[in-house]
């Protein structure tokens, strides 16, 4: 079980300065931005996880809440329920402005996909976005692992459609989009793909 006084290092009577102190600290230290690219993934779930333990020790209410959870055994459900919102969280953010700013939705969706590998829909955006950023040929592996994944999930044919039609390879954006269209034909993105490609 994570304890917040632990990952900060405060006593459990650390004041609000106290606490905030520790926290710049370690967050200098950890946050992903200040760090080699190398290193950024094995610190992000630290990082996260001293950011969960400040918002707890920063708030009186949450506080005396997970004091009285830990005392009745209920806690460990609580972190879960933390790291999912903060996967969606980034998740979100990355997608927000995936088009208008490519290079920071890159650092929200990474993070997104590095916290939950298996999510086809992280792993196809984070995928769209690297060909956005003419990172290509990864780009339209991950689009690609994510549609064998669940071939189901029409993003993920529609993403795909737009990285090959982004990389110039029009034909096989066009076999995505037919795919695609046998799940949702009225599918408003869809349509305006397909009205894109009827301009090449």
């Amino acid at each position: 079980m994570l304890d917040p006084f632990k990952l900060l290092g405060v006593d459990k009577d650390a004041s609000p300065e106290e606490i905030r102190k520790a926290y710049y600290k370690l967050a200098k230290k950890y946050h992903p931005d200040h760090l080699p690219e190398g290193i950024k993934e094995t610190y992000l779930e630290h990082f996260l996880r001293l950011t969960w333990a400040y918002k707890i020790l920063i708030d009186k209410k949450k506080r005396e809440a997970y004091l009285r959870d830990v005392a009745l055994g209920e806690f460990e459900h609580d972190v879960e329920k933390q790291r999912r919102e903060a996967r969606e969280k980034l998740f979100k953010e990355g997608l927000i402005i995936i088009r208008n700013n490519p290079v920071r939705a890159e650092k929200y969706l990474r993070m997104a996909y590095i916290l939950d590998k298996t999510n086809p829909l992280f792993m196809s955006y984070y995928g769209l976005v690297l060909v956005f950023l003419n990172k290509v040929k990864d780009g339209i592996e991950l689009m690609e692992r994510a549609l064998q994944k669940d071939s189901n999930i029409i993003e993920l044919h529609l993403n795909l459609a737009e990285g090959l039609f982004s990389a110039g390879r029009i034909r096989e954006a066009k076999r995505c989009l037919k795919r695609a269209s046998r799940i949702d034909r009225k599918n408003s993105r869809l349509l305006k793909l397909q009205e894109k490609l009827k301009r090449r």
